[in-house]
């Protein structure tokens, strides 16, 4: 049976309104049934039928994206933990730990004895700020539209009678040009910068590049992204930021959903999803893009929280992950990643990559003009151990 176009959208502007049925299984079979409760090429063909700007592209990557796992970035070497050299081409992200006493490391290279030593685990995966480097944000502005896609998943789950469970959040984002007003007081500056209660962005007149605020306390699905409990200390994280065409089926959706004035604000929430339902929702997902551009582009990649995760691979001097302990992450592409020695005489503050004499009011001009080349989404995490059944670990956060 074909999908009307209509059906999609209405699907998606529901689950723009909260995701408390989207833990459920049946949420997944929901979505499920759209396609016509087809799979492989006859879901393509459904999707196709429904979307005349479908991308096979995309609906691979996206029909897919738990089938596969990505391999941590380390740049400035010729070999990565299980990944050759990185290409000029490369989109995959490279993902940095920053700490006050330690400055920036490669979150692959960690020293694990700063990991909690075992058990069960606790994660807030906050998202701090999104600076974005002046020719991206240029494609931003010339494809009108992009979105951003935060995903953790549990490798266990929580219990023998229910399933692994993911936490997905997608922030939708207009052009500095068409940001549209909630009616929430705004200031503005030379410098063309943009203010409310909730989020705040700046950003150079003439298509220059911006920076963001992106934690938005008050939205239930990104404080669920503060709870996220990963049993036996191991899960995947990947983040997603592309441009999409203004007259793609996403950007219609988008359009229904703006109510914030900020750059970026939250369009779609699955804190808690069973993974089953998820891989549903990605089907549905890939289903209404339509040629993005990728700046930061992952599936998930393996995270370990605690030692005893890290030592139950096997090889946890070669383990194919990042390490997962409290501080800021800070999320790039790698073909934008800076070297090591560019990085020395700088810190974070606020969210933002600024040299090391900034202070807080100076904070977002001096980010523009930090690293300005490179776009990056920072991450406040936190660690630490929880109960999930009597007798579980309460060893001390790292």
């Amino acid at each position: 049976m074909a999908v009307r176009r209509r059906d999609l959208l209405r699907s998606l502007l529901a689950l723009g309104g909260g995701g408390s049925l989207a833990s459920s299984p049946a949420f997944g079979a929901g979505l499920f049934s759209l396609l016509g409760g087809a799979a492989g090429p006859q879901a393509a063909a459904a999707a196709q039928a429904a979307n005349p700007d479908f991308d096979q592209q995309s609906f691979d990557f996206w029909s897919g994206f738990l089938d596969h796992s990505a391999s941590p970035v380390v740049v400035g070497q010729a070999q990565s933990r299980g990944k050759g050299a990185i290409t000029s081409g490369d989109s995959e992200p490279v993902f940095l730990h920053y700490a006050t006493n330690a400055g920036f490391s490669n979150a692959a290279e960690l020293d694990s004895a700063n990991l909690v030593a075992a058990g069960d685990v606790m994660v807030s995966v906050n998202t701090s700020a999104i600076k974005v480097a002046e020719r991206d944000q240029a494609t931003f502005d010339r494809l009108q539209n992009a979105q951003l896609r935060v995903d953790v998943a549990q490798k266990k789950s929580m219990l023998p009678v229910i399933e692994a469970m993911a936490y997905t959040a997608v922030s939708g984002m207009l052009p500095s040009g068409q940001k549209k007003s909630s009616g929430s007081s705004s200031k503005s500056s030379s410098k063309g910068s943009n203010s409310t209660a909730k989020s705040s962005s700046s950003g150079k007149s003439g298509g220059g590049g911006s920076v963001q605020s992106a934690a938005i306390d008050s939205d239930p699905t990104w404080q669920k992204m503060q709870s996220i409990i990963l049993p036996g200390g191991e899960g995947r994280w990947a983040l997603n930021l592309e441009a999409q065409k203004k007259d793609s089926l996403f950007y219609k959706v988008m359009e229904l959903l703006v109510k914030n004035s900020g750059q970026f604000f939250p369009m779609i929430g699955l804190p808690g999803i069973a993974v089953s339902a998820l891989q549903s929702f990605n089907v549905l997902y890939g289903a209404i893009h339509s040629e993005p551009v990728s700046i930061i582009k992952s599936p998930p990649i393996r995270v370990f929280a605690t030692q005893d995760a890290l030592q139950s691979t096997g090889a946890p001097g070669a383990a194919n992950g990042i390490l997962l302990q409290s501080g800021t992450y800070i999320l790039m592409p790698a073909n934008q990643a800076p070297d090591s020695s560019d990085l020395k005489n700088l810190k974070v503050l606020q969210g933002r990559i600024v040299p090391q004499d900034t202070t807080a009011d100076k904070v977002d001009a001096a980010a523009l003009d930090t690293l300005p080349d490179v776009t990056y989404v920072t991450f406040d995490v936190q660690v630490k151990t929880t109960r999930i059944l009597s007798g579980s670990s309460n060893e001390k956060a790292g």
